[in-house]
């Protein structure tokens, strides 16, 4: 268990001992990171800015700022439907800590929105510091740091001489050359209402896969689903008829924040905006009056 999710390493290697060794780098580096980007740590550096960037610009990591640049890079692409300064919100409707769902009343909600906007998170690259233009702003790396976690990983098996594993942090997924036998990797895409259904399969070698969906962090009130991927525009869990996005890159940091701004885009601006990105195809799942609908880009 890393930041809230289970992190998973298969790799084909010669013996058991080399396996141990290499897993025990891997291991070291994934808890390393843990202390850098979850804020489920308070001695985190994520946790540091959150308490201290409206207060005074904050010295980060090289590490932190690439991932904060590229947070922004993605925000333009997708008009601000991918957001990392979603933190207060995650938290008022109870995704965070606790992942026990609560409905805020109108009053909380346009108060948590005016603490919300990622262009008021300023990056200083000359001096590598956050400072935040709102006060009560957080940032919530949470669709974005499972991601460069994955490729940090798989970067550190290649540098051990690994050349096929594939690494998996809930659900965000590298595949590092070829499955045992020759063939490529092969992931199934799960069915949102039935876990026991595959709905299709995906083949990867060298190239990383993300998920979001609306059937792992939920909660149901009068019949209605609230998921903990959220809106930025309106604040709450997003109602864009899409329970699952899974787009492939060349690497899994990309892959992670596309897929959780396409959820709250919708199937058809998803599937246009990957036609913008090269090298970048995905998979949108919709469901319509119970039925289930898959939109596909164009490789």
């Amino acid at each position: 268990m890393l930041m809230g999710t289970i992190v998973s390493i298969e790799m084909v290697v010669g013996s058991s001992g080399v396996a141990n060794g290499i897993m025990d780098k891997v291991w070291a580096e994934a808890e390393r990171l843990e202390r850098v980007f979850s804020r489920y740590l308070p001695e985190s550096e994520i946790s540091l800015i959150n308490r201290e960037a409206f207060y005074r610009p904050v010295p980060v990591s090289d590490e932190m700022m690439n991932v904060l640049s590229r947070a922004a890079d993605i925000s333009r692409l997708t008009d601000g439907a991918f957001d990392i300064s979603v933190g207060p919100l995650m938290k008022i409707w109870g995704f965070f800590p606790e992942r026990e769902g609560r409905i805020p009343s109108e009053a909380e909600l346009a108060a948590c929105l005016a603490r919300v906007g990622w262009q008021a998170i300023e990056l200083n690259q000359s001096e590598r510091t956050v400072h935040f233009l709102k006060p009560g702003l957080e940032i919530d790396l949470g669709a974005l740091a499972k991601g460069y976690v994955v490729d940090r990983l798989t970067a550190l098996l290649i540098e051990e001489g690994i050349e096929n594993a594939i690494v998996n942090a809930g659900g965000d997924i590298y595949c590092l050359g070829e499955y045992p036998g020759g063939r490529n990797w092969r992931i199934g895409l799960e069915h949102p209402r039935d876990e026991d259904e595959i709905l299709t399969v995906l083949e990867l070698k060298n190239r990383a896969v993300a998920t979001s969906g609306d059937y792992r962090n939920y909660f149901i009130r009068s019949r209605l689903r609230y998921s903990h991927i959220i809106d930025p525009e309106t604040g709450r869990p997003s109602q864009s008829k899409v329970v699952e996005v899974s787009v492939m890159a060349p690497d899994c940091l990309t892959a992670d924040g596309l897929a959780t701004a396409m959820f709250v885009m919708g199937a058809d601006k998803g599937i246009n905006l990957l036609k913008k990105i090269d090298d970048v195809d995905g998979v949108i799942v919709t469901e319509e009056a119970g039925e289930i609908k898959l939109y596909f880009s164009d490789n």
